[in-house]
């Protein structure tokens, strides 16, 4: 009996090692996030920021997008290794709005 219950605690052990592992590994990969600025034509309403959070969201890559409708513009923050800045812009103008140039 008591070599039965010390082979299901080793077990428990292992098992629980083996997750930590995993976590581990997960976490020392190197992400490379970038922010940047996207300007926006056509936001008139917050039906409008909610629809290009939404197509920006669906990116694989992306961390966390704030759009502004006061000043029309998009705050992402992604990682850059998954995603690129014109899959991003293109993500915008297929929710039927314009990229505007920075400058």
């Amino acid at each position: 009996m008591k070599k039965l219950f010390f082979l299901i605690a080793l077990l428990g052990l292992l098992s629980c090692n083996s997750g930590n592992e995993k976590k581990q590994n997960e976490t020392t990969q190197n992400v490379e996030l970038a922010e940047t600025t996207i300007n926006i034509g056509g936001l008139h309403c917050d039906a409008c920021v909610a629809s290009v959070e939404k197509g920006i969201n669906e990116l694989e890559g992306i961390k966390n997008v704030v759009v502004t409708l006061t000043d029309s513009t998009a705050v992402v923050k992604y990682d850059a290794a998954k995603v690129e800045l014109a899959q991003i812009e293109k993500a915008v103008v297929k929710r039927g709005y314009t990229v505007k140039s920075s400058e």
